[in-house]
């Protein structure tokens, strides 16, 4: 036995890492990621037909087509009208789009998104403090005022509401923060509407709004931040509230 082996003792058959086991599906995913990744595809080109790859990578169609699917739910590809699978722009607007598809928000997650929202939200408020300008606050003090004048109609408020943190998103220039709010957004939609359908809530989601204006022109991170979290622990006390309704409805 040498010295390292009596310091350290023999390795224990459970001390072994698993050999990982990658299907051929997923082994033909990562074979066209590479190619993308190297730019020998490149975006928006066709990719060959499906008999095609599997020929070439000598594999069988199912596995071939289940790769497809996979890279197809990741927004890495995707089907066009007239047939064919193309690569997309790999821009992040597309890459992240599949999240609004593959969660959908129930009563066990919905502490979750609440969480997630808070987190994002709050972060983005201090990046957004120190990149806003003028021209984008007077722009936002405009939306609240219509705002006040849809409390009795909550469709275009909704839209109005949308625009608002969309353009609080895009101060930012960053597709990745900016999609990602937008998606966690639409993701509590559905309850949302209920919400905006009691009384009272278009009102508080006004004054929230002010609060993130009036902390915008401070320039103060920690004090948008503060606004953003606010207005999100409102929107979840809010809308668990019409959860419950409608749940006891």
């Amino acid at each position: 036995m040498g010295a390292s082996e009596a310091a350290t003792g023999p390795t224990q058959i459970e001390d072994l890492a698993p050999i990982e086991r990658v299907s051929v599906a997923e082994q033909v995913a990562r074979n066209l990621l590479d190619l993308i990744r190297t730019g020998s595809i490149r975006p928006g080109q066709q990719l060959p037909r499906e008999r095609d790859l599997a020929a070439t990578l000598q594999v069988s169609r199912p596995s071939v087509r289940e790769a497809l699917r996979g890279l197809q739910i990741l927004g890495v590809v995707k089907a066009r009208q007239g047939g064919g699978l193309f690569v997309t722009s790999l821009e992040a607007a597309e890459i992240l789009q599949p999240l609004q598809m593959l969660i959908t928000l129930t009563e066990e997650n919905f502490e979750a998104l609440h969480e997630s929202r808070v987190a994002v939200e709050g972060a983005m408020g201090r990046l957004i403090a120190q990149r806003i300008d003028t021209a984008t606050i007077v722009r936002l003090r405009k939306m609240v005022e219509v705002q006040k004048e849809l409390l009795a109609n909550p469709v275009a408020f909704r839209v109005s509401d949308m625009e608002f943190h969309r353009t609080l998103g895009a101060v930012l220039n960053n597709p990745f923060l900016e999609r990602i709010s937008e998606a966690l957004y639409v993701l509590g939609m559905e309850y949302r509407k209920i919400a905006w359908e009691t009384r009272g809530v278009l009102a508080r989601s006004v004054a929230d709004h002010q609060q993130i204006i009036d902390a915008l022109e401070t320039r103060d991170g920690a004090k948008v931040e503060a606004a953003m979290v606010r207005h999100m622990r409102s929107v979840h006390e809010t809308t668990r509230e019409a959860m419950n309704s409608k749940v006891q409805g």
